[in-house]
């Protein structure tokens, strides 16, 4: 009789503090689980997805699963292909293991609370007043597929009816829009005495530095001040969310929504993508990836 193994995939990163978090992350978690969890990367970092899958399939053995956890925030490229992909491709190296996929981290309610949370605790490190009412700027990554950056926007609307803010606006470090230099731009038009800017994701990196070097460099400019709120990071409603999503994997319940899916419905500008084949280019490499970037890729491996 096999064994269920947990494999949680994160992205990877250059910085070596972003790696250290993810760890951290997945070791919270596998407290919280009373079970390890293993922990994979698509890149940059060490074990590879290819790799992580391979040690979890031995783990599991013949007739045991593998619950593989993508560290993503939303359903985008990387969890509809790469990770899609990855397992599909263990199924047939591990005919004998049963792979299946948790659902991503988000929407969830508990985001909305922690987000909530990061904010206070910016506006709790300043003096002003109790009856103050920022904007705020919330910062996700950018993804070609507009499914994962509509989220982003409702996150951004769920922020604002639930809390008292000016307002809620939301932007992307790179790839969609509005950019962060436009986000910071039109809280100043819609009249706003200073900005919290928060960066919509699990852990640091090159992506946060950069987004808070542009919202301040763009703050300065129009004489807008400007707070800093803390990414998600390692807090226990996260892991919450994380466990949640595994223990759905386990029932079987895990779905994701693909009313919103470009490779499904013929969104208006990304019509080419239905049907489109699930691939992954990152079942090699780790830490020594390095490939060309003439593919459909979501990013510009700034990390």
């Amino acid at each position: 009789m096999g064994q269920q193994v947990f494999l949680a995939v994160g992205h990877g990163s250059r910085v070596p503090e972003a790696v250290a978090e993810a760890r951290g992350f997945v070791a919270a978690l596998s407290a919280h689980m009373g079970q390890e969890v293993g922990l994979c990367f698509l890149e940059l970092a060490d074990p590879d997805l290819a790799t992580g899958l391979t040690q979890a399939a031995q783990a599991a053995g013949a007739g045991g699963s593998v619950l593989a956890l993508p560290l993503f925030l939303g359903a985008a490229g990387h969890q509809k292909n790469d990770v899609a992909a990855a397992l599909q491709w263990a199924r047939g190296q591990f005919p004998d293991v049963h792979f299946h996929m948790a659902t991503p981290l988000a929407p969830h309610a508990r985001l909305v609370e922690l987000l909530a949370l990061r904010i206070a605790e910016a506006l709790a490190a300043t003096e002003a007043a109790a009856d103050d009412r920022p904007a705020v700027l919330l910062v996700g990554r950018g993804s070609s597929d507009p499914g994962g950056n509509s989220e982003v926007a409702r996150l951004a609307y769920l922020l604002f009816s639930s809390r008292r803010f000016h307002t809620v606006e939301y932007a992307f470090q790179a790839v969609g829009r509005p950019t962060v230099a436009e986000g910071i731009r039109r809280c100043v038009a819609l009249g706003a005495q200073r900005v919290i800017v928060v960066p919509y994701l699990l852990f640091t990196g090159i992506v946060e530095r950069d987004i808070y070097a542009v919202a301040e460099a763009t703050a300065a400019e129009t004489g807008l001040p400007l707070l800093r709120a803390a990414r998600l990071g390692i807090h226990p409603l996260l892991v919450e969310i994380a466990a949640q999503r595994l223990a759905e994997a386990m029932d079987g319940e895990a779905a994701i929504n693909c009313d919103l899916c470009k490779y499904r419905f013929a969104l208006p500008g990304h019509e080419e993508a239905v049907g489109r084949a699930q691939t992954t280019h990152h079942l090699h490499g780790g830490s020594a990836h390095a490939h060309s970037h003439d593919h459909d890729h979501e990013h510009d491996h700034a990390h």
